[in-house]
């Protein structure tokens, strides 16, 4: 197994994530103790730290008035620029160029254009034969028929309204 050497105390193990050799005293492990406790202290500082810089740069970009949203925003923005002028990109965007110049494209995006053009006008046609045909029912005996029967229906339910707007006035 390789060998790690402990920089604070020079002190050799076979392993960082491996138990203590047999071979360190009780005065070595006391040591590596205390060693990790300071350790621990520091790195619990350097949290508080750093939570207190944390708190101030928000405190100054609330003076400042920028916004969380408004971070956001630049940080996506910036984020954009980057990829906008990296290689991949450039590649990717060179790529479909030559593609949307290519025959194949050009003859691919011109027959799909007269298809909707072909498409259009044969909805516009049916659009004008159903309104022709809806003209022409209007005039046919059934439609009058039906027409007469939706207008009986609508007087009655006005005479009913009528009477009983008038039956609730008497009560009041």
């Amino acid at each position: 197994a390789p060998s790690s050497i402990n920089f604070s105390t020079g002190i050799t193990g076979t392993s960082i994530n491996e138990c203590p050799p047999s071979d360190l005293t009780e005065e070595d492990l006391d040591s590596l103790r205390v060693e990790l406790s300071k350790t621990e202290d520091e790195i619990q500082t350097l949290r508080q730290v750093l939570l207190a810089k944390e708190k101030y740069a928000a405190d100054i970009r609330r003076q400042l008035g920028m916004s969380p949203l408004s971070n956001i925003k630049q940080n996506l923005s910036k984020g954009w620029q980057e990829v906008q002028t990296s290689a991949p990109y450039l590649t990717a965007s060179a790529t479909l160029e030559d593609i949307s110049h290519s025959t194949v494209y050009v003859r691919t995006r011109e027959s799909l254009s007269q298809a909707g053009q072909v498409t259009s006008s044969a909805l516009s046609t049916m659009g004008v034969v159903i309104t022709r045909r809806l003209a022409e029912m209007r005039h046919s005996s059934t439609f009058k028929s039906f027409e007469d029967m939706v207008g009986n229906v609508k007087v009655s339910l006005s005479q009913q309204q009528t009477h009983n707007a008038h039956n609730f006035l008497i009560v009041l």
